[in-house]
């Protein structure tokens, strides 16, 4: 399971979270709830009513004797209903607890961030206790918020999901084991097991991964046996819920030294394995040997040797076999897909003792698309290995963090997306099991990525039971629709990012007779379409809400977003058009209206021919309904102001459409609901002219409201020890009403203001503050660490051992600009150049190192000495958190085996792991000096969407040590540690690279 040891982030000097989407796209919610939800006029009772039945309720609830009372130091939501889980048709009740107020506001949120119900809770004084009944709700979900006190009296609210769902498949009556989920026993133990797998039962989830059978705890002492109570609890229930049980055998018992590397702790390990399949033979499906031994759970002399992982499932194998034949034997069970590990174990015969091979293809925060280019490549491998046979390949973890820390975590709403679409890529991959990581999180830290994998949240300070994130939703939703179905192809949409795959439903399933397809998009942007179809759609949303569209001339439209639908019809084409779309502002500030633009495009393009007829569409936005009608080769457009609320972040807007009198369109957008009116942001801005450098602080201010400009009376700034001031309307010598104007900042607007900066070192990071202040006395700011770090024009060479055509070019000393993880100084000191030209990016480097050990293969130079380049375009974490974010991880040096080299080991979706085609790399070394000299040229098209159309973007670079370790085959733990300027190439991804610019 995922309590991985491998390197932790470091502490992001930048806390600032990225919008949950940067456009409509990946803002826009699920496409049909906003049709479906009522809106506050409709919600239950509000105000004082709403406290009255609060009141009537909390006095039922306490009944003729005295109750417990609360158990709070402040406000919590009390889960009165399993897992806030509530059937259509159910009302919504929950309990609150309050230690000091005897009232507490209440309100509930749909998906959307719409209000739908709010309230006061009467809470007894005697018990602490209240009640909130919301009533009943549509099919969706939503957030319940209480506002209480703490025991200081500050305000505080705590927050609950709760969800309205049509159960999915019961897994007692169906023989799909596609959908499984990944489950601590120890997060939930005693009744909490059964109550927390009943509701992955109610998911549809089939299948659980546990981890109750570990070495350690069935053998202990060296040749005892037992069978603890909990894991004989665990055992019972899966055929209690008719789901199919996935135990994990091994991670080291230390009476055999750890993990084996024996002939006598192989045989322990085969007996282990043998006795846990006799235990529980006939009670579960399956037994996976070690969990990730490629990655961050095998050590010392078999760390992650193929060699040895072989021996392990040759003594596991007969073992489980000899106990339960019918017991499926999982191997590899290895972190990402190393395709050059997998071939060693291959070619070792290891396919004949295992009979599934099991993958964790982490991509995280990356979009999942691009995990069938791993999977036909461990396709490739097993046929030729196995007499051009294939074994079933099993997705035994992959999951997102909903962890608010930039460069680990998603959102909520990114991570209920990468649930329905990693469901979707692995089953059209071909995979024949899938286990989410992870079904409850593993704590309440909000910051931490390991507590925050689950589909349901664990009790906490919000709430006393488990309660659903959007994603359990996202994947009931999936698991209900595709339940038993077959993969039949991928529509061609024309777009590489338009997704529209069809699946034949099984018997009996809600699409059956139709087939079902699923439709998104994986980039940010929003993509009108339109679908071919003869009869009424059903289209469901990402969270399970229904719609029935008619189509008009055979087609129904709709907005594809990062949010999948499933279409229920026979569906032969779909592919982009404009003819209805909604569009949106970026952001907005909360309380104001957002202006929504309706669109009708009846020009050719749109129409995909000859616009011959007025097109006359209704669109309905909650509640509101404006008509647009745009004459041949004509667009039109009309505007619909709606509420953004008063809650922060993402707001989605959808849209009914009824086009020439059908109910033929679901449109959607989407916007980012800012807490504050204007915000700032600074960055760096450079240029060079005649040689010399102009470095500047580009203070950008942003005004949200859609109504009001604002004014700049100054911004106060701060660079390391520097300090200044930039003069805005009002300042003395500033002029009169054109200097007023110029510093205004109309509504929806945005303006630049820089201050220069004389000295600063290049590549030098400093903290760097700024605050605005406006007429109206308010202010606002931003905080980051940043230098000036330009990437001069030049072409370097490496001649004779020395590197040339570098003059003038900003050395990257990293002794002076950059930190060291896990070394001593006096292991290695860099010295780094990047530079580019019309072709290529290059980075040249000068490293003093005593030992000098290149790796055997240029799939291990994450591991062996040699240097790292990350970039990503824009802005440092710019597109985290929400799909379509690229980010290239490049380790290159020279190999004994296989020559010099660029291997790219993390990367944007459909680009291929392993070799960079079209790089070059050249490496002298000087024993005598101690020296190691690199030349790396990075072809521009090799990290596309950069280029030098867009000068700015983000990079990190890094010198790496091999620990020197003699291993069997030693493979990315050998890493010993690096030199760095930036973050994050060796710490768990973009955790904080810092921002360049290519200069001439």
């Amino acid at each position: 399971m995922r309590l991985r040891p491998r390197q932790r982030p470091s502490r992001r000097q930048r806390r600032r979270r990225p919008a949950t989407a940067g456009t409509a796209a990946a803002l826009a919610l699920p496409l049909l709830l906003g049709l479906l939800a009522p809106g506050p006029a409709s919600a239950t009772a509000t105000g004082p009513g709403a406290a009255d039945a609060d009141r009537r309720s909390s006095a039922a609830t306490a009944g003729p004797t005295t109750p417990a009372t609360s158990a709070t130091d402040d406000v919590k939501v009390e889960v009165t209903t399993p897992g806030n889980l509530f059937d259509p048709g159910q009302r919504a009740t929950f309990g609150v607890l309050a230690a000091r107020d005897r009232s507490v506001p209440w309100t509930v949120r749909d998906y959307r961030g719409r209000t739908v119900g709010s309230g006061t809770a009467a809470v007894d004084p005697a018990t602490g206790k209240g009640s909130v009944d919301a009533g009943e709700l549509p099919l969706g979900y939503y957030t319940l918020t209480l506002r209480g006190s703490s025991a200081d009296g500050a305000a505080l609210s705590r927050t609950a999901g709760f969800a309205v769902q049509r159960p999915g498949p019961d897994p007692k009556l169906t023989t799909d084991s596609f959908f499984g989920v990944n489950h601590h026993h120890r997060s939930a133990p005693g009744d909490a097991w059964d109550d927390s797998t009943l509701l992955a039962a109610r998911a549809g989830m089939d299948a659980l991964r546990v981890d109750s059978t570990y070495w350690r705890s069935i053998e202990n002492p060296k040749g005892q046996y037992q069978w603890p109570e909990a894991t004989e609890r665990v055992t019972a229930g899966f055929g209690d819920r008719g789901q199919n049980g996935l135990m994990l055998l091994g991670l080291g018992n230390s009476d055999y030294g750890g993990v084996p590397s024996t002939p006598a702790a192989y045989e322990g390990f085969g007996k282990y394995a043998g006795k846990v399949a006799e235990q529980a033979g006939g009670r579960i499906e399956s037994l996976e040997v070690w969990n990730e031994y490629y990655g961050g759970f095998s050590s010392g002399v078999c760390s992650q040797s193929a060699k040895c992982y072989a021996k392990l499932l040759a003594a596991a194998h007969p073992a489980v076999k000899a106990a339960d034949p019918k017991i499926t034997v999982v191997g590899a069970s290895s972190f990402k897909v190393p395709l050059d590990w997998f071939e060693e174990l291959f070619s070792l015969g290891a396919l004949k003792h295992m009979d599934a091979v099991s993958i964790h293809p982490y991509r995280a925060p990356g979009a999942p698309e691009g995990v069938d280019l791993d999977i036909a490549g461990l396709k490739r491998l097993m046929r030729e290995y196995n007499d051009g046979r294939e074994l079933p390949i099993w997705i035994t973890e992959q999951g997102w963090t909903s962890a608010d820390r930039n460069g680990i975590g998603v959102s909520e709403q990114t991570q209920a997306q990468s649930t329905a679409r990693a469901l979707l890529e692995a089953k059209a991959a071909g995979v024949a099991r899938y286990y989410w990581y992870d079904l409850i999180n593993d704590g309440n830290g909000p910051s931490n990525g390991e507590h925050n994998f689950g589909l349901l949240r664990a009790s906490g300070p919000e709430a006393t039971g488990l309660n659903p994130k959007p994603s359990y939703l996202a994947y009931a939703t999936t698991a209900r629709e595709l339940t038993g179905s077959a993969f039949t192809g991928r529509l061609r949409t024309g777009d590489r990012d338009l997704h529209a795959y069809t699946f034949a439903p099984a018997p009996g399933s809600p699409g059956a007779g139709a087939g079902t397809t699923a439709l998104w998009s994986s980039d940010r942007t929003d993509k009108p379409v339109r679908v071919r179809a003869t009869k009424p759609v059903t289209v469901v949303d990402m969270l399970g809400a229904e719609r029935v569209l008619e189509p008009v001339g055979g087609w129904v439209h709709l907005t594809a977003t990062g949010e999948p639908v499933y279409l229920r019809a026979a569906v032969s084409r779909v592919e982009k058009s404009s003819l209805l779309s909604l569009s949106a502002p970026r952001e907005i500030a909360a309380g104001s209206d957002v202006p929504v633009t309706a669109t009708v495009d009846n020009r050719a393009a749109a129409g995909h021919g000859t616009a011959s007829a007025r097109r006359t569409a209704v669109f309905e936005i909650e509640g509101e309904r404006v008509t647009v009608s745009a004459a041949p080769g004509r667009r039109a457009s009309a505007v619909v102001r709606v509420p953004a609320g008063a809650a922060p972040g993402s707001r989605g807007l959808a849209a009914a459409v009824t086009l020439d009198g059908k109910r033929a369109g679901a449109v959607a957008t989407g916007t980012e609901v800012a807490a504050r009116s204007v915000s700032v942001d600074v960055s760096p801005d450079m240029s060079v002219k005649h040689g010399s450098r102009t470095d500047r602080l580009a203070v950008t201010v942003t005004n949200h409201s859609p109504d009001k400009p604002v004014t700049v009376t100054g911004i106060d700034w701060s660079f390391g020890e520097r300090t200044g001031r930039i003069d805005g309307a009002g300042a003395a010598g500033t002029g009169g009403k054109g200097a007023a104007d110029r510093h205004r900042v109309p509504p929806l607007g945005s303006r630049t203001y820089r201050a220069g900066i004389d000295g600063a070192s290049a590549y030098s990071v400093q903290p760097v503050a700024v605050t605005a202040e406006f007429a109206d006395g308010q202010t606002a700011g931003d905080n980051d660490s940043f230098g000036f770090s330009p990437i001069g024009r030049a072409t370097p060479r490496l001649v004779d051992g020395k590197l040339t055509g570098l003059a003038g070019v900003p050395k990257v000393d990293l002794s002076e600009v950059g930190s060291y993880q896990g070394i001593a100084p006096s292991v290695t000191d860099g010295d780094m150049w990047a530079t580019w030209d019309e072709r290529n990016l290059y980075v040249s480097a000068v490293v003093r190192e005593k030992d000098y050990r290149a790796p055997e293969k240029v799939a291990w130079l994450p591991a062996g000495d040699s240097i790292g380049i990350g970039v990503q375009p824009g802005k440092p974490g710019e597109g985290l958190g929400r799909w379509g974010a690229d980010w290239y991880m490049l380790y290159a040096g020279d190999t004994t085996q296989e020559g010099p080299g660029v291997f790219v080991e993390s990367l944007p979706k459909d680009y291929p792991v392993g070799a960079m085609e079209g790089a070059d790399v050249r490496v002298a070394r000087d024993a005598a000096a101690g020296t190691t000299t690199y030349l790396v040229s990075v072809p521009w098209k090799r990290i596309a969407p950069l280029s030098p159309a867009d000068p700015s973007f983000s990079l990190t670079l890094t010198v790496n040590k091999n620990d020197g370790v003699q291993r069997d085959k030693y493979r990315s733990l050998g890493l010993d540690g690096w030199q760095t300027w930036g973050d994050g190439l060796n710490n768990w991804k973009l955790v904080r690279y810092q921002q360049v610019q290519l200069t001439r």
